[in-house]
């Protein structure tokens, strides 16, 4: 079984990651952890910080994908569609995919009313 992590245990990765690349990724899994527990608005820099340091693409799609949906959560509609489609244009990961055509369709909802 994987340990969970909590948040101590995710800043202290970021302030301790040797290169840029690391630092990516341990902002893109703290962003995670507060995007999880419902804290959309403190994951939404975070996934900002983690894109601008350098992600793995596979990572990166993610990350688009979870802020798009941050974004949406947060009534920010209108940001969320260009992140959802940077995602849409380097992933081929069904799942992922099907996950932004649902996102798409609700934030389409929402700005359309």
């Amino acid at each position: 079984m994987k340990k969970r992590r909590n948040r101590a245990v995710l800043e202290g990765a970021v302030e301790r990651a040797s290169s840029t690349r690391r630092r990516a990724v341990a902002l893109y899994q703290l962003a995670l952890f507060h995007d999880n527990n419902s804290r959309e608005a403190v994951a939404i820099p975070l996934y900002e910080k983690a894109l601008m340091n350098g992600l793995p693409t596979n990572l990166k799609a993610h990350t688009l994908a979870w802020l798009a949906s941050s974004f949406y959560k947060t009534g920010k509609p209108r940001r969320a569609l260009p992140r959802l489609r940077q995602s849409r244009a380097i992933t081929t990961d069904r799942a992922l995919l099907k996950f932004l055509d649902g996102l798409e369709a609700r934030i389409n909802l929402r700005i359309t009313g």
